[in-house]
C-alpha cells in the first residue's frame, strides 16, 4: 500500500505538437491500475476498477502550454463512521498551463495571469512531456476528506462499538455534550 507518494513507474507520456502550430490538440488516454491501493491522509482507498485518464492538450500560444486533464475511477475504502466498506465513483476536469519559469505575464504573452488554470512551471519545452505529477495530483485532489457509506450514516455508539445503521444498540444516551448543559438554562430573547 503506497502512502501518498506516487508509484515510481508511472509515465504519462505525450508528444508535443511544434510551438508554432496553436490549433493542433493532442488526445490521449490511458487505462491505469493501482493495485495496492494508497494511504492517503490516514485513509486507505482502493481502485477495484482502476483509473481512466484522458488529456488534450495544445498550444495556447507559443509560450502557453494547455492541458485538460480528466480522471475518472471508483474507490473504495473504509467508511469514516461505521467502519463499513464504502464506495464512491468520482470524476473531474482539472485544466493545467504550463509556462517557462522567466515568464512575464503580459509582456511574453497576452495573457495577464494564469487564473482560471492550475499553473505549472517548466524549465523548457521539449518534444514530448510527462503528465504524471499532474495525474497524481489530479487523483489526490479528488480523493474524498471522509468516505461514508451513506449520507446519514448513523456511525458507531461510542459507549458499546455497534453499528447504529443495524438499528439502536440500548446503551444509555446523552444529548450533546454534557460540558454545556449548564447553557440550557439560560433564557434568550426571542427577538
Amino acid at each position: 500500500m503506497k502512502s501518498g507518494l506516487m508509484p515510481k513507474n508511472w509515465h504519462f507520456i505525450v508528444e508535443l505538437p511544434p510551438r508554432s502550430d496553436c490549433e493542433t490538440v493532442v488526445e490521449k488516454s490511458w487505462d491505469i491500475h493501482l493495485t495496492e491501493g494508497i494511504l492517503f491522509e490516514g485513509q486507505r482507498f482502493l481502485f477495484p476498477e482502476g483509473c481512466f485518464v484522458s488529456v488534450a492538450l495544445h498550444w495556447l500560444e507559443p509560450a502557453l502550454l494547455t492541458v485538460q486533464l480528466f480522471l475518472r475511477t471508483e474507490v473504495v475504502g473504509e467508511c469514516a463512521r461505521c467502519l463499513a466498506e464504502a464506495s464512491l465513483a468520482i470524476q473531474d476536469d482539472l485544466m493545467y498551463l504550463y509556462h517557462l519559469c522567466d515568464l512575464e505575464w503580459g509582456k511574453d504573452t497576452r495573457l495577464e495571469s494564469d487564473e482560471g488554470f492550475l499553473p505549472v512551471e517548466v524549465e523548457f519545452f521539449g518534444r514530448t512531456i510527462d503528465l504524471a505529477d499532474q495525474v497524481w495530483e489530479t487523483l489526490l485532489l479528488l480523493l474524498p476528506i471522509r468516505l461514508l457509506c451513506k449520507e446519514d450514516c448513523r456511525g458507531l455508539c461510542p459507549e458499546c462499538g455497534a453499528d447504529l445503521n443495524q438499528g439502536p444498540c440500548g446503551c444509555e444516551r446523552q444529548d450533546g455534550d454534557p460540558r454545556f448543559a449548564v447553557l440550557g438554562s439560560f433564557i434568550f430573547d426571542s427577538d
